[in-house]
């Protein structure tokens, strides 16, 4: 997509005010009756759809809406329905999606367009989790999206206040502390709300726009992505990838104090993401702030010691100060940890 059409793109997508129906993570949609059975028309429109018309400028067709509408009327009649819920019965209900979405031929890849997941099949955690939400809008089951570092997953909400985590990729149930350990998520950014809460329909729409963004990121549509950053965050302000990709793009767009700001922001609300500390270095390098960068790349390191760069930007940093032996040591670090599989 050349420039012009990304600009025309960006304005229509940030033209489209969506349809939130209020704030609330559970936002049920009535099928309409239609005779003895139950048909959902694509009115309302589900998180999905709504998903769907924010792509609309970047290639979703009204083709992927209307087999989103197909699929949720497939799920009516195979996804088990009830007013309330024991845990056996929502995990029958949470299997019969899972069961449903494998039988489209559904399988996970990392794919940042709904759309674009659905015309190849291919779709990722957060299309995952707004399929099984939009499918529980529907069909009146409390299913609500959960958002960790880098990840969507679903919530089952019982009556009584308790809940069950689903992992849709894999199509099994969880715990919390599944996705503590697993994707290493600090204490401090579960006790702010940063991570491991149920989203509002307004929170998951700031993490499309984001979604859209780190889009356009990878696209090298770096001032085209800005905008859309700045959305999400107005929308769930305490989404720190929103504020990790903005501060990433204004690295680049040369404007180091705001992307500082961003980055500094990205840190204190998940203080475990790594690559924030390796962007805040390259910033620093940037500046000549050749102290404070050193800092940044080494917290990076304690965050993920897996992870060459931090270690061949540390050398890079020593040659730039002068201090050659040190640059050959962290070079010859950066080596070994690649050699080991190393990001």
């Amino acid at each position: 997509m050349d420039t012009r059409k990304v600009i025309i793109a960006l304005a229509v997508i940030l033209c489209i005010v969506p349809r939130y129906n209020g704030d609330s993570a559970l936002n049920h949609l009535a099928a309409q009756e239609t005779g003895k059975k139950k048909e959902y028309t694509g009115v309302p429109a589900t998180i999905a759809h709504l998903f769907l018309e924010m792509e609309s400028p970047l290639g979703a067709t009204g083709e992927a809406g209307t087999y989103l509408t197909g699929l949720i009327n497939r799920a009516l009649g195979s996804v088990p329905m009830r007013p309330a819920y024991t845990t056996e019965e929502a995990v029958l209900a949470l299997r019969a999606i899972d069961s449903l979405l494998k039988s489209e031929g559904f399988r996970f890849k990392n794919n940042l367009l709904l759309g674009r997941g659905i015309a190849a099949k291919s779709i990722d955690c957060d299309n995952y989790a707004a399929l099984y939400t939009s499918i529980g809008e529907v069909l009146r089951i409390p299913i609500v999206p959960v958002y960790a570092p880098g990840h969507s997953f679903v919530r089952f909400c019982f009556d009584d206040g308790t809940y069950l985590d689903w992992e849709p990729i894999e199509g099994v149930p969880r715990q919390d502390a599944f996705y503590v350990k697993r994707l290493n998520i600090a204490k401090e950014s579960i006790d702010r709300g940063v991570y491991l809460k149920t989203l509002s329909r307004k929170e998951f729409i700031g993490v499309q726009y984001n979604n859209i963004g780190a889009w356009l990121l990878e696209r090298k549509k770096y001032r085209e992505s800005v905008p859309l950053f700045s959305k999400a965050v107005e929308l769930y302000p305490l989404l720190s990838s929103a504020y990790h990709n903005r501060g990433s793009a204004l690295s680049v767009l040369k404007m180091p104090k705001k992307a500082l700001e961003d980055l500094e922001r990205a840190a204190g609300l998940d203080p475990n993401r790594a690559s924030t500390y390796t962007t805040l270095g390259d910033v620093c390098f940037d500046l000549n702030r050749y102290e404070r960068a050193l800092g940044y790349y080494r917290q990076s390191i304690r965050c993920d010691p897996g992870n060459y760069v931090p270690y061949h930007n540390i050398a890079a940093l020593m040659q730039q100060m002068g201090r050659k032996d040190e640059a050959a040591r962290w070079m010859e670090k950066a080596r070994e940890v690649k050699s080991r599989g190393g990001r």
